[in-house]
Order: structure tokens, then C-alpha cells, then sequence
């Protein structure tokens, strides 16, 4: 098996070969997928991360979330507390800003720390997965480390493309797997 860093590398080389219409035309059919789930349909408030580089792409699942009555909430990086904070957002489009790394996060003048026990649902990046629910993420830890500190009830779901879906991911102790992964061509339950 690959070591993470390795497989990192790989995944992301996948990902970054995607067309920016690729991207769109399979986050699409992603977003489809996502919104016939019984967990989103019964979900009152979601954090839903903000798309970035080759990422599954978010925005108009945040807009239709919004438009459909559903609270959503992005999240800001903490750096020096090495977590997430999470902040309402109204309009995906204005409330978004480039911030750390140049990831979107919710502007100065919107941002409030929201307690994470208050999402329902939580959709989270990532490099990779294997069809057992391991994510390779980013490496600093950010997610599993906002995962420790959700209810237990909330759901966890992956977007993906298939070319992020690997045989295996090396997991640790500490890494908290993803029980729902979403791609263009399927829904894995792990």
C-alpha cells in the first residue's frame, strides 16, 4: 500500500486533470445524487464546504439548499486554533471570500462562531476515498478534527469525483470515517 503522501500526489494529479466543464458537468450530476438522499432531504442545517481548485464544486448546492429553506453554513480556517469555524451563510455568491490558502470562507462582516452541534448534515472534501468510508484529506486534520466535535447523529457525507475513489486509503486511529460517499456515477454506503 501507499503511503498517504504518495497517494496524495497521485489522487490529486486525477483530479487536476479534470477540465473545468468536466468539473461542472459531474458536479451536477453529484448535486443530483446528493439531493434524492434521504439524510439531505430530512437535514435542516448543513455545513457545506466551499469549493476550491479541482474540488467537487458547491456553490449551486449551497444556493438550492438556501432556496429550498435549509440553514448552510461555511466554515472559516482557525490556523492558529487548528479547527474550523463555522458561520451562516445567505448568498453564496456575496457572503464567500478568498481566505487562508485562498479557499473561500464567510467575509469579515457575516462571521460569527456557530457551535457545530447545531448542523445537521456536514458535506466534506477531500483527496481521496476507498469504498469503506477512509478519507484522505489535505493533511492538517481539519475535518477530523470538526468531526470529533459534531453530534454523533450528524451525518457525514463525501462528494467525489470516481477518479478520487482509490482500492485502499491507510487509516489511523485518529481519522473518522465518511459512512456516505457521493460520486457522478454513485452512492457508496460504507
Amino acid at each position: 500500500m501507499m503511503d498517504k503522501a504518495t497517494l496524495r500526489k497521485e489522487i490529486l494529479k486525477k483530479r487536476d486533470t479534470l477540465t473545468r466543464q468536466e468539473c461542472k458537468d459531474k458536479s451536477a450530476r453529484i448535486m443530483e445524487r446528493l439531493l434524492s438522499l434521504p439524510e439531505y432531504d430530512t437535514a435542516r442545517s448543513l455545513f457545506i464546504y466551499a469549493d476550491f481548485r479541482s474540488e467537487v464544486m458547491t456553490r449551486d448546492l449551497m444556493a438550492h439548499a438556501l432556496k429550498h429553506g435549509k440553514r448552510v453554513l461555511a466554515s472559516r480556517t482557525m490556523v492558529s486554533e487548528k479547527r474550523l469555524a463555522l458561520t451562516d451563510i445567505l448568498d453564496p455568491e456575496r457572503d464567500l471570500v478568498p481566505g487562508y490558502m485562498g479557499i473561500p470562507e464567510p467575509r469579515d462582516g457575516i462571521f460569527r462562531d456557530i457551535p457545530c452541534e447545531e448542523v445537521d448534515l456536514v458535506l466534506t472534501p477531500c483527496v481521496g476515498y476507498d469504498d469503506k468510508g477512509n478519507r484522505l484529506g489535505y493533511g492538517a486534520g481539519y475535518y477530523d478534527r470538526l468531526f470529533k466535535s459534531m453530534r454523533e447523529d450528524a451525518v457525514r457525507i463525501g462528494l467525489a469525483f470516481e477518479v478520487q475513489i482509490v482500492p485502499e486509503i491507510p487509516s489511523e486511529n485518529h481519522d473518522v470515517k465518511i459512512p456516505i460517499i457521493v460520486t457522478e456515477d454513485r452512492v457508496i454506503r460504507t
